[in-house]
């Protein structure tokens, strides 16, 4: 209260926060900004050390070349990335920099090449204006609308890390003056816990959530309790909580699988948190166990490449790979599943994408192990 007071005192601060929509809405704008700023910057730092990656693969053609040529063609390399950067524009409005807010573009999807580019503010206008537009038509693909708040338009994939957070934040912004019990400020919510975990701010998403949890008891809401209490064992998990949040994923799948079968999406998710779940825990056969029985539905189901599936494949590869009592042929399955695993993580997102990364180091894993034991050379 004294700072409140030293700093301008009571009739400059509560009558320039009341100017800009209450503390609340100050405070959503303020960590909007900051997080298109960090969204930028990471989106550009990764788009020119893939350029440098693609230029070293090319070294291996310039064999002639002394290690002085090479180091400058590496730079010339860094140079062209740094000009293609400039020239790369928003998809959704065509300039590389935003009129208005001067930022610049990010591609936080699994969009290749030239495609999926965008300005966070262009991308958070577009989800805006879809789902007002449905609800001034109380239209019926709500779903759908919504969906542009967290999923590419273009590939379909769902944003992820920086992007995600800084959507989530850009989509609390504009609906947290509403009601809490208007529909668009409870999914508001939602999303910016989904984007704060991808940020990796899981104590503030754990915050969120909670929330969530206490106005569906509230309410007396069994979905929107059953979303957030994994949501919530969710942000345990990555804070390091893994005893609390497998007594909860337990729960959740039991729940989940007899509500709407082993073959349902939500089902197979389910499984793959509480594998997550058991595998930090060290609890490698019980997560075996699982992954055994919903790896061959998910492949079917959903398919081979599949984020779901890739996801639970690499859970599968790593608890086979890190059980002490594996046998040799489970340790020659999971290398042999790792494999497929990784090709088909190429295959759908190429070779930047997260999910690529993730494969890639479940294979690496495997390839460790069985070479321990002597099954690789």
């Amino acid at each position: 209260q004294k700072q409140h007071w030293e700093g301008g005192g009571h009739d400059k601060l509560c009558k320039m926060i009341k100017k800009k929509g209450g503390a609340e809405q100050l405070y959503a704008d303020k960590q909007y900004k900051a997080s298109i700023k960090l969204a930028v910057e990471k989106c550009a730092k990764d788009a020119r050390s893939q350029a440098l990656l693609n230029a070293a693969k090319q070294l291996g053609d310039l064999s002639f070349c002394d290690m002085e040529e090479r180091k400058r063609f590496l730079e010339l390399s860094a140079e062209d990335a740094e000009i293609e950067e400039d020239e790369v524009t928003c998809y959704i409005c065509l300039d590389s920099i935003h009129s208005e807010t001067k930022e610049g573009v990010v591609r936080g999807c699994g969009c290749k090449g030239s495609q999926g580019h965008a300005h966070v503010t262009c991308l958070a206008k577009q989800a805006q204006l879809s789902v007002e537009e449905g609800e001034t038509m109380n239209a019926d693909d709500m779903s759908a609308r919504w969906s542009k708040w967290t999923r590419c338009g273009i590939c379909e994939q769902n944003y992820r890390s920086l992007v995600s957070c800084a959507l989530g934040w850009a989509c609390w912004r504009t609906y947290v003056q509403r009601p809490m019990e208007a529909p668009a400020k409870r999914a508001a919510l939602t999303t910016l816990g989904s984007g704060l975990m991808d940020g990796d701010r899981a104590g503030e998403a754990l915050t969120v959530f909670q929330a969530q949890l206490k106005h569906a008891y509230k309410e007396q809401d069994e979905e929107s309790i059953t979303a957030a209490k994994g949501n919530c064992a969710m942000c345990l998990s990555n804070l390091g909580r893994d005893a609390e949040a497998v007594v909860i994923n337990r729960e959740l799948y039991a729940q989940i699988r007899k509500a709407s079968g082993l073959e349902d999406i939500d089902t197979l998710v389910a499984a793959l948190t509480l594998a997550k779940s058991l595998r930090a825990l060290s609890s490698f056969s019980e997560a075996r166990a699982l992954l055994r029985e919903v790896v061959p539905v998910a492949m079917t189901s959903l398919g081979g490449d599949h984020g779901v599936t890739l996801e639970l494949n690499s859970n599968f590869v790593r608890a086979m790979c890190m059980d002490l009592n594996a046998t040799a042929d489970q340790l020659k399955a999971a290398v042999d599943l790792a494999h497929s695993t990784h090709e088909a993580a190429l295959r759908r997102y190429g070779d930047g994408h997260e999910l690529t990364h993730l494969c890639r180091a479940s294979l690496a894993d495997a390839r460790v192990v069985a070479q321990n034991a002597g099954l690789e050379r």
